[in-house]
């Protein structure tokens, strides 16, 4: 019987080898998050230890929780089985077990308080019940020589592969330390400060994993915003030429990370989209209208195109930016279809703000035309946005000083909407 059960061992072995070979080219991400039991609630654990230990067969990783108390370790085999242990500040060492990440990759750990000390695997599974002793030597398999060449062999395959996964992590870890700085170094206004954390996260190699992916699009957004806090900083204090480049290098980072985002079918990459669209937005308007750079609308009108469609709802919000793009530049007839566009759809109340701001754009676009009738229709769209404002728009004293400058320049004055057969501009 024993003779019997030594022979099943070798197979179980031998396969083992095999699968774990074969599950080199099945990898993924584990990842979760690390809390402490508190009266409040459960708090994350910044700098916990969070080691995997393959129990399949022999392998471990260790990965460390960052301020947020989550972790993520790249490029696990998604066949094996594993034991998952945190233990860190203020926590009682607490694990997960008989983990398979090829049906549950997110292990989140919820500790009870405790001194922060630590169990070894041999430990954790004393408790969990299964021992951590070796076989006695007379159990030890006999394998052929041709199967333990097999098996070596396979075994360095393995060996290879955690290694490329480890050096994979390290990077990604690198990485990820200087994005997280950037961020803190933004929370602080410390914007100069933070570009080089941003420019060196954002060089990541985005083919290794979704991960390196997802950081690499979000330091391109916050690159951007950084340098667009700087630009308005610099144009603000009358730096006007020094803040250009600032405002450059944030379109340019933004589209990137438009770019990158948009081929990651996450659920939240169209969230992260919307917010890259609006610091785009932003700095395409300070380009065109401070810096005349005209050229670069039609390239802006497509992308504000694509923000739309990400999200319909918000059409009319990018028809006015778009018209807002044209009369910068001075193109009032395309300025002029995109505000009426807008005004002819924006019907109902949550529509108001931008109803207001196309009558505002089409008001300003069509006064400075040389024709009276284009002038008379410019009049009565800021007659409209006057009569539909609230007395608090910041926008409203400009536009009666406007319209009393037609009147006395042209003797041209709003027209009631009962005047113009109830017609909008």
């Amino acid at each position: 019987m024993n003779h019997s059960l030594i022979k099943r061992g070798a197979l179980v072995l031998a396969l083992a080898l095999v699968l774990s070979a074969a599950a080199l080219a099945q990898t993924g991400p584990i990842e979760g998050t690390v809390k402490v039991k508190t009266p409040e609630g459960p708090k994350p654990v910044a700098g916990a230890t969070v080691n995997i230990y393959r129990t399949d067969i022999k392998g471990s990783f260790e990965v460390k929780t960052d301020k947020q108390g989550h972790y993520v370790r790249l490029g696990m085999p998604l066949q094996g089985t594993f034991l998952v242990v945190a233990s860190g500040p203020g926590m009682q060492p607490s694990w997960v077990n008989n983990v398979r990440l090829a049906r549950q990759s997110v292990v989140d750990i919820t500790a009870e308080p405790g001194e922060g000390g630590t169990l070894t695997y041999e430990q954790v599974m004393a408790a969990i019940g299964k021992g951590g002793g070796s076989a006695p030597a007379d159990a030890q398999p006999t394998v052929s020589a041709a199967d333990r060449a097999k098996a070596l062999k396979e075994k360095e395959e393995y060996d290879k592969a955690v290694k490329d996964s480890q050096a994979m992590q390290a990077n990604f870890d690198t990485a990820r330390t200087r994005y997280n700085t950037g961020i803190d170094l933004m929370k602080q206004n410390n914007f100069a400060a933070a570009l080089p954390e941003f420019e060196a996260a954002k060089s990541v190699e985005i083919g290794k994993h979704v991960e390196f992916l997802r950081l690499a699009y979000k330091a391109n957004a916050n690159y951007a915003e950084a340098n667009y806090q700087i630009g308005v900083d610099k144009f603000n204090k009358k730096d006007k030429p020094g803040a250009k480049p600032n405002f450059e290098q944030a379109a340019t980072s933004a589209a990137k990370a438009l770019e990158l985002a948009a081929t990651d079918t996450a659920p939240e990459a169209a969230n992260d989209q919307k917010i890259y669209y609006e610091i785009y937005a932003k700095n395409m308007a300070l380009l065109v209208e401070h810096y005349g750079q005209a050229d670069k609308i039609e390239q802006a009108a497509k992308m504000y195109d694509k923000a739309a469609a990400l999200d319909p709802a918000t059409k009319v919000k990018w028809d006015v930016k778009k018209g807002d793009l044209y009369r910068f530049a001075g193109i009032s007839d395309k300025a002029a279809e995109s505000y009426k566009g807008v005004i002819t759809s924006a019907t109902d109340a949550a529509a108001k703000p931008q109803l207001l701001n196309a009558l505002y754009g089409l008001g300003l676009t069509l006064i400075a035309s040389p024709e009276k009738p284009v002038i008379q229709e410019g009049a009565n769209a800021l007659g409209d946005f006057a009569a539909k404002a609230d007395a608090s728009d910041p926008r409203l004293p400009a536009v009666k000083e406007a319209l009393e400058a037609v009147k006395n320049a042209y003797k041209i004055e709003a027209e009631k909407p009962a005047k113009r057969g109830g017609k909008k501009p």
